[in-house]
């Protein structure tokens, strides 16, 4: 990784431009049905959604975007990372900004998060705002997983991982998606303003891929000189 250093006029060089979409992460978990009956009883929720889930937190002013919509486009995709780890891409976008979930199905539980899905004919999503009082489920790739068995076939996980390597290739994937502001969501779509990513492990694995990216974040708004414009 670079060495970050400031020039003669202060400015940064060499900023190790992995980190540098770290700002646009939220965290993210996936709940087991017990999980999530436990988390809509705390919310207030009277009835909690059915299945496993991923829970993420954004703030409300992002909650209150995405749900300009009733049913927001979205897209699912698999992308496989360093040769045999596949990662559950799930993309929505509405009036510019931009959400992605996405789940290593390397991850513990990840498959049965996927299964799960595939016999439900969605992805469910619960969403709760970090700043207010705020909790939104969300039922979206609902006509996305009718080829089921090619999705389970396609995030089938072909690379044995052992001790640590398992957060490691998250991390990787999640800086890999932070960093990826590249195309359209969609020909129709208009043009990217803003974007969230969001990496879903289970439990403390989810905490502290959060708090790596948080640190990360706040290790560059740190930095002297130019870092803000660094971030921005």
């Amino acid at each position: 990784m670079n060495v970050t250093n400031n020039n003669a006029d202060g400015e940064i060089s060499n900023v190790p431009s992995p980190l540098l979409g770290c700002h646009r992460a939220r965290y993210a978990e996936l709940l087991s049905p017990t999980e999530v009956a436990e988390m809509a009883a705390d919310a207030g929720l009277e009835a909690p959604p059915p299945g496993w889930v991923i829970h993420a937190e954004l703030s409300s002013e992002d909650i209150e975007h995405l749900t300009q919509q009733p049913k927001p486009p979205a897209r699912l995709v698999v992308q496989d990372f360093d040769g045999g780890l596949p990662v559950v891409i799930l993309t929505t976008q509405v009036n510019g900004l931009q959400c992605r979930w996405a789940v290593p199905m390397w991850e513990k539980d990840a498959q049965l998060w996927l299964r799960d899905s595939v016999e439900r004919g969605c992805i469910t999503l619960m969403l709760n705002a970090f700043d207010a009082a705020v909790s939104v489920v969300m039922m979206t790739a609902c006509d996305m997983l009718r080829n089921d068995e090619a999705l389970l076939r396609a995030a089938t996980v072909q690379k044995q991982l052992i001790g640590n390597e398992n957060l490691f290739h998250m991390l990787n994937a999640g800086l890999y998606l932070m960093n990826d502001t590249s195309g359209k969501f969609a020909r129709t779509q208009e043009p990217l303003l803003d974007n969230r990513v969001m990496v879903a492990g289970r439990g403390a694995n989810a905490v502290l891929l959060m708090n790596t990216f948080v640190a990360a974040t706040q290790a560059i708004q740190a930095l002297p000189t130019g870092a803000d414009e660094v971030i921005q």
